[in-house]
């Protein structure tokens, strides 16, 4: 067997009933480790729906 596409698909609830779904694909080559790249395009979806909040640096007033 031969896996040619990967699609990963991801929703998101942003409450009040609503959501926000990202679907990407991957058209793979020879070569393309398909464990990798469906990793690859988890991370992605995870990086664009859930993106890292940025965290205030903390400084000490004397």
């Amino acid at each position: 067997m031969r896996i040619e596409t990967i699609t990963y698909k991801r929703v998101k609830s942003l409450g009040n009933y609503q959501n926000e779904t990202m679907e990407v694909t991957a058209v793979l080559d020879q070569y393309d480790d398909p464990n990798e790249v469906s990793e690859r395009l988890r991370e992605l979806v995870k990086s664009q729906l859930f993106p890292p909040e940025s965290v205030p640096t903390q400084t000490d007033d004397f």
